[in-house]
């Protein structure tokens, strides 16, 4: 068996995000999924091969017992949806399932593509498998797939418009002239128009981020020209791709050049802080702040960025459950470095709307409180009880807002929480 460490990371996550169902996980589940697979392939590297496990075929669509080299894709479909359904996932099959479209062609697999298509299957098992199939394929030949499947970009229940985007990232970091001709090409027939009601193609913001990306680092003015070719109201959303946001390590300060360039001056902020979701993961509030240096980020600059950093941050921790006092301290120490005049809204701001099983307002509510009998703030408790969670602690939030000190500033935040309207002072005024 090949050493399923080697294996491409992207063409391993292709097989167990579709099995398990959670295309859009957060990066932090990914990593924490990953840890879980290693874990499993070295148990089954302990306990013998994934070979010899007779229940591979019935629970994870395995081989036939007449052709070890056939996958029994209508099985395959059936234990997805077991696993989808709450069922638990055969780890040593999956390796093995993974192990196995690895080594097939380019062809084999199109020909696996055209055996699922004639399938009697339920739309969700076939895209499921489709989607499977496609992530292995497009890290082989990305070209075959893009023209194969590039008419349901803008299909949202396809659900491999984020592999289109990636394999056609992929493709340009390979052979980046073709790409970019084969695009060009696409664009000027008509693949990318939109149909969407306010004109826009998202699809075409997937792949033109992803071309702009590798032309930031050979040629900016080639990626200015293809951002100038885009409506002005759309440039912005093109730097919050995801293709965008993973800057090539020495680009920074072309692609802060584009974003001051094209982007309208109020929303530079925004599309400069896109980029800083990897940063923060991999780097930390130091990797961020470097690159605010390195590309002498204004104030405005650094604000929206320490903003948008801060709230990944504490997204990252809140999944692991290490929001404390610490980890704010940190922070708020940090963001003092960068736009000292917006620490208490910046911290409100990234308690205030945390998402996940391990995410606690109340707790978040706690910190909150004990900052402001420290040092009080009415930034801090009006950007906290801003966020629509306060909403669903109602009581716990009216509680914090009596502590607001501006009378204005208090009523109009006690008003919104018991769902009020609030008259404003020059209607008082007028009266």
């Amino acid at each position: 068996m090949k050493p399923i460490l080697l294996l491409p990371p992207v063409a391993a996550l292709a097989v167990t995000g579709v099995w398990l169902g959670t295309q859009q996980r957060s990066i932090t589940a990914l990593e924490k999924e990953t840890l879980l697979l290693r874990q499993h392939v070295n148990a089954a590297r302990q306990t013998g091969d994934a070979d010899g496990d007779p229940s591979f075929a019935a629970r994870a669509g395995g081989a036939k017992d007449k052709d070890p080299d056939t996958i029994d894709w209508k099985g395959l479909a059936d234990s997805m949806a077991s696993a989808q359904r709450g069922g638990i996932p055969d780890m040593r099959a999956m390796m093995k399932l993974q192990t196995k479209l690895m080594a097939l062609s380019e062809a084999e697999l199109a020909a696996a593509l055209d055996e699922i298509a004639a399938l009697e299957l339920s739309q969700e098992a076939r895209r499921n498998l489709e989607n499977m199939v496609i992530g292995m394929l497009i890290q082989k030949d990305p070209q075959l797939v893009l023209d194969r499947y590039l008419d349901k970009l803008g299909d949202p229940r396809s659900g491999i418009g984020w592999q289109l985007a990636h394999g056609f990232q992929q493709w340009v970091a390979k052979d980046g002239a073709v790409a970019l001709a084969w695009l060009d090409t696409q664009i000027a027939a008509g693949k990318f128009d939109s149909k969407s009601l306010d004109g826009k193609s998202h699809g075409r913001l997937q792949f033109e981020a992803a071309a702009i990306v590798s032309l930031i680092a050979t040629d900016p003015d080639a990626a200015g020209r293809r951002i100038v070719a885009l409506p002005e109201d759309q440039r912005r959303e093109l730097f919050q791709q995801g293709g965008m946001t993973n800057l090539r390590p020495g680009s920074e300060k072309a692609y802060a050049a584009l974003i001051r360039e094209h982007v309208p001056e109020n929303e530079r902020g925004q599309a400069l802080a896109s980029s800083t979701h990897f940063m923060i993961h991999q780097g930390g509030y130091e990797k961020v702040g470097a690159y605010l240096d390195e590309i002498e980020a204004t104030p405005a600059e650094r604000t929206e960025v320490a903003k948008q950093a801060a709230r990944n941050k504490f997204q990252n921790l809140s999944h692991e459950g290490k929001i404390d006092r610490q980890a704010v301290d940190e922070m708020r120490g940090w963001v003092a470095g960068q736009s000292p005049d917006e620490v208490d809204r910046i911290t409100g701001e990234a308690l205030s709307n945390l998402w996940g099983e391990r995410a606690k307002w109340t707790d978040n509510a706690k910190l909150i409180d004990e900052l402001h009998t420290e040092n009080p703030s009415d930034d801090l408790l009006v950007s906290f009880l801003g966020g629509h969670q306060a909403m669903q602690h109602r009581e716990a939030a009216l509680e914090l807002a009596a502590k607001i000190a501006d009378e204005t500033k208090r009523a109009e935040v006690t008003a919104r929480l018991e769902g009020k309207a609030v008259r404003s002072s020059a209607t008082i005024i007028a009266d």
